[in-house]
């Protein structure tokens, strides 16, 4: 079997390229900063995880993820925001529609250790 596949989508480039390389040897990894993007991937059976953003840009990813979970239960969730006051009120859904949550700035190794547990 191959490498499992993650899908990165985040509109800021750094740090996804940061993200992406970091996961890059053990993983296949692709790198997304639109939206619109997420889905297509995902229906076409190319990801195993979703590590997103919550302000990736031209969707409102509360909705993709909702898709996600009702269309596409076999993919894993991991959503990554800055804690700011839209998003408390936004929260408790967010973590109902995903695995695991991580507040930026994060600790590389911590999500990595938390998305190898949820791809095992």
């Amino acid at each position: 079997m191959g490498k499992k596949r993650i899908l990165v989508a985040d509109g800021d480039r750094e740090v996804a390229d940061s993200i992406c390389e970091y996961l890059k040897p053990d993983y296949r990894v692709v790198y997304v900063d639109d939206g619109r993007e997420i889905l297509p991937l995902i229906q076409n059976k190319q990801v195993d995880l979703l590590l997103v953003d919550l302000d990736v840009p031209h969707v409102f990813v509360y909705h993709v993820l909702s898709e996600i979970r009702q269309n596409h239960p076999r993919v894993k969730i991991a959503v990554m925001y800055v804690y700011c006051d839209y998003t408390q009120e936004m929260e408790q859904n967010i973590r109902k529609l995903s695995d695991v949550v991580f507040l930026k700035p994060f600790n590389m190794e911590e999500v990595k250790r938390r998305l190898d547990g949820l791809l095992q």
